[in-house]
């Protein structure tokens, strides 16, 4: 599992897929058609180029593609607004607040609102409503967990991005290697799709 940081200015965040997807978004068989690849002796060798393609452009863009969970720590919740890594967005399972044990204390639901159709997504704290409150933790004392991705659905992902991942993973196959930097050619369809992080 990766692991990202994002040093902003509102302070330290963590973040990783705790849950990956449990479907790629697009197949062996896909892949074995686009790359002119008979035989099925290579298909679980195929099946991680795959895989490592998507990963790979999944950090080129900063999106994620299929349903996966999330799990964001903060060591501070400074304002009403906290827009949440990796979208789209699908939902919020739950925002809590951790001890130094780490016990865990649940933020209600009903003191904040969830924005899916932004990106990335946000959770906005309701104006009447304190936000999440931690005085006993001095380093990520905030954790959300949250769904993002396009759907479970591998169609549910657009095209240019099902597109690229077939042209990353054949060129991982062609030179069997899989990690090198992604050529600008497979790219080229992904550039207006990356997203800035915010904070």
């Amino acid at each position: 599992m990766l692991t990202a940081i994002d040093p902003d200015r509102k302070g330290n965040r963590v973040w990783k897929v705790t849950i990956p997807p449990t479907l790629e978004p697009v197949s062996v068989e896909e892949l074995k058609s686009f790359a002119r690849i008979d035989g099925s002796g290579e298909d679980n060798l195929l099946a991680s180029f795959i895989e490592s393609a998507r990963q790979k452009l999944e950090d080129y863009t900063g999106r994620a593609f299929l349903e996966q969970t999330m799990v964001m720590l903060m060591d501070w919740w400074s304002e009403k607004e906290v827009y949440l890594p990796k979208p789209p967005l699908l939902s919020v399972t739950s925002i809590e607040t951790l001890d130094e044990d780490g016990v865990a204390t649940t933020y209600a639901a009903a003191n904040y609102f969830v924005v899916t159709e932004s990106i990335p997504g946000k959770i906005i704290v309701k104006s009447e409503t304190s936000l999440p409150l931690n005085t006993v933790r001095d380093y990520a004392g905030y954790k959300i967990t949250y769904k993002a991705g396009y759907g479970t659905n591998p169609n549910q992902v657009p095209r240019q991005i099902r597109n690229s991942i077939l042209q990353l993973a054949t060129l991982r196959f062609e030179k069997r290697i899989s990690d090198e930097e992604i050529p600008s050619e497979v790219t080229k369809e992904l550039r207006h799709m990356r997203v800035r992080q915010r904070g």
